[in-house]
């Protein structure tokens, strides 16, 4: 071989140097969205108490999966001395150097989130799809499901020049939860109680 013939190859050596340089920027970035996004909290906890003084909040900041979820004390289970939710409705992300605000899936999500890795996690998802699905709330809200953690969720996706104000986007991740459990928490309840 004497040439590279392959244009993308061939523009990445060009400007190897400067694309090398510019990739670099994604890891502090991605701490710059973690900390924003675990900032929420307090947010999501004021919506809890405009919901009602029965919802508690959940977190785990530090963890490689961060969330923040609204619950009900009864949807708390103990696992290995802790208490734990076995379901939860909020937000959560992928701490790791793709984090990142716009780009699915790297960016944050919203939706309900169900412990899969407990006993009876897998049964509990199966049941909440299907439930959701019944309920035709999938279709209707052009939501994503999982076969596992996320019976239904969607992605939150910042626009315009975001990073200017990050006031909307802020709003946007509350009312995001605010709808998930005002329309998805009845049918949780349902599943649960049955």
């Amino acid at each position: 071989m004497n040439r590279i013939d392959d244009p993308r190859a061939v523009f990445y050596l060009r400007h190897q140097e400067l694309i090398e340089e510019w990739a670099a920027l994604g890891e502090p970035a991605a701490e710059l969205a973690h900390t924003f996004l675990c900032s929420c909290a307090d947010d999501i906890a004021g919506l809890a108490a405009e919901l009602s003084p029965d919802i508690q909040v959940y977190k785990t900041l530090e963890e490689d999966w961060p969330k923040i979820f609204l619950i009900l004390p009864e949807w708390l289970e103990s696992s290995e001395g802790e208490l734990e939710p076995k379901v939860g409705i909020g937000l959560e992300w992928h701490k790791s150097r793709h984090l990142n605000f716009t780009m699915s899936p790297s960016c944050p999500y919203t939706g309900v989130w169900t412990h899969y890795d407990r006993d009876d996690g897998k049964d509990l998802s199966r049941r909440l799809r299907a439930a959701f699905g019944e309920a035709n709330l999938l279709k209707a809200h052009q939501l994503s499901t999982t076969t596992a953690w996320w019976p239904a969720y969607r992605y939150e996706r910042a626009t315009g020049e975001y990073w200017n104000d990050l006031a909307p986007y802020r709003a946007q991740i509350v009312e995001s939860v605010r709808f998930f459990w005002t329309v998805f928490e009845p049918q949780i309840r349902k599943v649960l109680g049955g």
